[in-house]
């Protein structure tokens, strides 16, 4: 029997407490971000032109989360995480409209940092305030509506820039930031529900704690993360493979942080929007490859995975010939659809061959270093970046790209193992083991 042939048609999930509010927060957060993604490379460019500090100023906002992103856990699991979100949310407000007032590229790269500072809190604060907010079953339905909306927020974001540049100043895109996270961190203030259950750690894993010397943060960086993710991904061919290429996957992120400003830059310096426009054709793209990707079900996620990523690195390539706006355009909404099905095969998978409490641990460990390589991309990118090497950048990037997903081509083909899962039982009988595949 059907969960709605039982208990009748499920009502609208926007009924659910806190969940309007948390999903439109995400969202105007969201748009924030997007827009100063496009607004401060723009911003660098007027003022200090390409670089390798050009690179390094993209990316330093990842640098806390780098060194600290591991233990920031143990201050969601002592504090309120809504308390947590809406205080960083309003810190990183009251630094962002600073931006406009710098004069020395170290005062913006200072500013950065400490944006990173506060915003890496928000993504564990939130994560853990969907669990408040999502009913029992219908945790895809929930997620489903945050990730359009981050979607649509993060296609918007280009667009606001566009009559930003047209009748003010690229300095007001950072008031905008500002104003979009204070919005966000009043969305989360007042009445809102409360935690389901205790907080427990992952896997059985010790929580995360400060280092209590600085001397040991690289230590807990370079040695203790690796060494447990390791532990957690290699007793699964797709994982192992899905978490390698995560790696060289958000390397290429940090490398477009700079070289899409440039191409745009570059190849088409008669059009101030151009940095605009390219940015939400991946959007737009990214968007449509999610919708997309819900209904391929019946091919095998491997292939899924392997095409989308060769065939995005061929686009890449091919945005080399496009001397034409229309046509670079194209080529990056059609980048931004397979980029967003190899996503999906990506999370799909991790999800579904790992139990909650192990997923929690896993994204604990690797998003640190996916941050690293993201800081360690935009700085390659700072150094190749110029206008006679456009073709060495884009050949680097698209080899990053795809090298690594035909080099370990046999484990996407790793079938799901089979695993014990226990059933929490309501009506007083004993839990029921069940074995999921």
């Amino acid at each position: 029997m059907s969960a709605e042939s039982g208990h009748g048609a499920k009502s609208s999930i926007w009924r659910e407490p806190g969940l309007a509010r948390l999903v439109v927060s995400i969202s105007v957060s969201q748009l924030g971000t997007a827009i100063t993604g496009v607004a401060l490379p723009i911003f660098l460019l007027g003022r200090f032109g390409l670089g390798l500090d050009f690179g390094l100023t993209l990316g330093i906002r990842l640098i806390p989360n780098i060194l600290l992103g591991t233990v920031v856990s143990e201050v969601v699991r002592r504090w309120d995480p809504r308390a947590v979100s809406v205080l960083a949310s309003v810190a990183s407000a009251l630094i962002a409209v600073v931006i406009p007032f710098t004069g020395a590229l170290w005062q913006i790269q200072v500013l950065s940092f400490l944006i990173g500072l506060t915003t890496m809190f928000l993504a564990p604060a939130r994560l853990a305030l969907r669990t408040r907010v999502t009913p029992d079953g219908r945790e895809l339905e929930s997620n489903g509506l945050i990730v359009t909306a981050q979607r649509v927020a993060s296609l918007l974001g280009p667009v606001v820039v566009g009559p930003v540049l047209a009748f003010g100043s690229i300095s007001v895109a950072f008031f905008a930031e500002a104003a979009t996270a204070l919005l966000a961190a009043g969305l989360l203030a007042g009445p809102f529900p409360a935690p389901k259950s205790e907080p427990t750690t992952a896997v059985g894993a010790a929580v995360p704690r400060m280092p209590k010397s600085p001397l040991r943060i690289p230590r807990r960086l370079f040695l203790d993360n690796p060494r447990e993710l390791l532990t957690i991904i290699r007793g699964d061919g797709m994982i192992f493979g899905l978490t390698l290429t995560a790696f060289t996957y958000v390397f290429v992120v940090g490398m477009n942080s700079v070289f899409v400003p440039a191409f745009a830059r570059i190849r088409f310096p008669e059009i101030d929007g151009m940095l605009g426009y390219l940015i939400a054709a991946m959007g737009l793209g990214g968007a449509a490859g999610g919708i997309l990707a819900g209904r391929l079900t019946r091919f095998s996620p491997g292939s899924m995975y392997i095409l989308g990523n060769v065939a995005e690195a061929v686009c890449w390539l091919l945005l080399l010939l496009a001397h034409q706006p229309a046509l670079a355009i194209g080529l990056l909404v059609a980048g931004g659809i397979l980029e967003s099905l190899a996503t999906t095969v990506y999370m799909a998978e991790v999800q579904a061959r790992f139990t909650e409490r192990e997923l929690t641990h896993y994204y604990s460990m690797l998003l640190p270093t996916n941050d690293m390589f993201v800081l360690l991309g935009a700085t390659v990118a700072g150094l190749l970046v110029a206008p006679g090497r456009l073709g060495v950048s884009a050949v680097v990037l698209a080899g990053v790209m795809a090298v690594p997903i035909l080099l370990l081509a046999h484990s996407f083909f790793t079938p799901r193992p089979e695993r014990i899962t226990t059933t929490v039982r309501t009506d007083g009988a004993a839990p029921a083991a069940d074995v999921a595949g």
